[in-house]
């Protein structure tokens, strides 16, 4: 027998649903599992966190469920949770999301809020176990505590529970790899601060690390996003000193490996599904709802009508680049409610002063804000846009730097002292774009309902949508 076995580990991140890439990275874990194990290596195949976006039309009619056939078929076996399968997903539906899941879901940080059970569908840690080599797997996701609380988890810091979980697997494993769904930062705060952590496959910043990177005796690999790449960590065990003599990272580009037609076929046949499913007429609106991005538009103002009605706010908040289209008059679906407002964002209300209000609303109309391109925190779309509102008139001096001149809240003067309920999206209180919003009081989160779950509803109020058409900001002369 050979002095040291080789163990390859072929991962992937945030997928996001772009399911293009899926055939070929079939095809590419399934040819290179069959010539490495063909040479008597070993293969673990792994993906580390938010394969599905509700944004796609098959993951959306499907809650996912579709994404877990692809991974099954793709021949993963072994995952961990982004926060797009957490905190997009309702629970039931996380729940039922890995019933037919031929592959172990790993999430430690993760549990049950009425009593702090793992949940059923995933494990805290494995230890995976070849003739020869012992690798032990976790898995955490990144810990955003208000909203997994309101969709009825717990999660946990993960620092000091991979700490605990290394010194129990460290005398069980002769290798330990984490699957993090954490962001690249913190997958080097992992690897400077823990002993005993020999791989961070990682995700969620989607971060291209062609090589890897090296913090102590820990390797970091990521593979950027909507696999474009597949990540291969090549390791050398010595059986003899009972250490790893060798690690080293690469990227394979997807491109290179030919699709699996069946896979290819089945997509299509879920697409099909999807579409059918999403396109049954939901309403009939009387007219267009025009949607604008450097101004103020119809649809905006909807928007934040229909976020102060499901907050119960006094005023309502939404920018105008969540709105990828304009809805046309006629018969109305789902379907097109999720190719204009794709984003798997929540509702959020917070308390601001009059003082604190007019700051926000004057930073929001500088064109730097404006045109800002946005990424990231469930956003899908491209640019800030026009801050779309509800419950106010504004008048503000339109001049190179705009400024508000006058502000009235349901009919009444803004008073600078007085504190005011605010309903916006959940994105700004983690992109921190306005942080005049961040020192406001009393922040709540309404999850699980995205933003075009709601529009279906508001959508069949007549007076609303009418009402959307009516001026809200006034521009005056410089």
């Amino acid at each position: 027998m050979a002095a040291t076995c080789t163990l390859h580990l072929l991962h992937t991140n945030d997928i996001h649903s772009q399911f293009a890439n899926m055939p070929r990275i079939a095809t590419c874990l399934r040819q290179l599992r069959q010539e490495w194990e063909g040479r008597n290596e070993r293969v673990l195949t792994l993906d580390a966190g938010d394969h599905l976006d509700r944004m796609n039309i098959i993951s959306e009619a499907s809650f996912g469920l579709v994404n877990v056939q692809v991974m099954n078929r793709s021949g993963y076996q072994y995952v961990t949770i982004g926060n797009n399968e957490g905190v997009t997903l309702p629970k039931e539906k996380l729940d039922q999301l890995y019933e037919q899941a031929a592959f172990t879901v790993i999430a430690g940080n993760l549990r049950e809020g009425s009593d702090g059970r793992q949940p059923e569908w995933s494990v805290p840690s494995v230890i995976h176990q070849f003739p020869d080599l012992k690798v032990g797997l976790l898995g955490v996701t990144i810990p955003y505590p208000e909203a997994y609380r309101s969709m009825g988890w717990e999660v946990d810091d993960p620092l000091p529970l991979l700490a605990r979980q290394i010194a129990e697997l460290r005398s069980q494993a002769d290798v330990i790899v984490l699957l993090s769904h954490l962001g690249y930062q913190a997958d080097c705060r992992l690897a400077s601060e823990l002993e005993g952590l020999d791989v961070i496959l990682g995700g969620h910043t989607h971060h291209v690390l062609e090589q890897g990177t090296r913090i102590g005796n820990t390797l970091i690999a990521q593979t950027g996003r909507f696999g474009q790449y597949v990540g291969h960590v090549r390791l050398e065990w010595n059986r003899e000193s009972r250490r790893i003599e060798r690690i080293e990272a690469e990227l394979l580009a997807a491109e290179h490996y030919q699709p699996d037609e069946s896979l290819v076929s089945f997509l299509r046949e879920e697409e099909q599904k999807a579409i059918r499913r999403l396109s049954l007429p939901i309403a009939s609106l009387p007219r267009d709802l025009p949607a604008r991005w450097q101004q103020e538009s119809p649809f905006g103002s909807f928007l934040a009508a229909s976020i102060r009605a499901k907050t119960g706010a006094e005023v309502g908040l939404a920018n105008g680049g969540l709105l990828l289209c304009g809805l046309k008059q006629g018969s109305l679906s789902y379907a097109d409610l999720l190719n204009c407002v794709p984003h798997p964002i929540n509702l959020c209300a917070v308390t601001l002063t009059g003082e604190q209000l007019l700051e926000l609303l004057e930073q929001a109309i500088q064109p730097e804000i404006v045109g800002k391109r946005l990424y990231g925190y469930g956003f899908r779309g491209k640019v800030e846009g026009w801050m779309g509102v509800d419950g106010m008139r504004i008048a503000y001096v339109n001049e190179k730097r705009p400024r508000i001149a006058k502000v009235e809240i349901n009919g009444m003067p803004l008073v600078s002292d007085r504190e005011y309920r605010i309903g916006t999206v959940d994105m700004f209180l983690y992109n921190g774009l306005f942080p005049t919003l961040l020192k406001g009081k009393d922040p709540q989160l309404f999850l699980p309902v995205l933003l075009r779950e709601i529009l279906a509803e508001t959508i069949q109020d007549e007076r609303m949508f009418q009402q959307a058409f009516t001026q809200r900001w006034f521009p005056l002369p410089g």
